[in-house]
């Protein structure tokens, strides 16, 4: 995994055979936000897809390899000293060796941050 103690899984839910749900801690205290940005820390727009495909890659028991993603839209920024929980609710597809997977993730309480489409493929 990337980003090494960036942030812990609190829980992770099957919700079918395609859908998974998925909690994560993030560490305020991460070397990543003391260059983004000092002194307002955000949390990376790359790092939240890394966290997509090593949640994932977790389910699927398989490495993965970004192919393409569409409609990225970040629609709240994630400050880690007000906001350190985030869940993911990714919906999956598999065909052959690709993975198209349509992610929404939100805060706790339900405000959007992130909707987008990703494709991997299986390594």
């Amino acid at each position: 995994m990337l980003l090494d103690n960036f942030y812990s899984v609190q829980d992770l839910k099957t919700i079918d055979a395609n859908t998974i749900e998925f909690t994560v801690e993030l560490d305020k205290d991460h070397a990543i936000y003391k260059g983004h940005f000092p002194k307002y820390p955000v949390t990376p727009g790359v790092a939240m897809l890394q966290i997509i495909k090593n949640g994932l890659e977790n389910h699927l028991l398989h490495p993965l390899l970004l192919q393409s993603s569409s409609n990225i839209k970040f629609l709240n920024l994630v400050n880690p000293e007000e906001e350190t929980i985030i869940v993911f609710h990714l919906h999956f597809t598999i065909e052959d060796q690709t993975v198209k997977v349509k992610n929404t993730t939100s805060f706790k309480d339900g405000r959007s941050v992130l909707k987008c489409n990703v494709t991997f493929v299986k390594k």
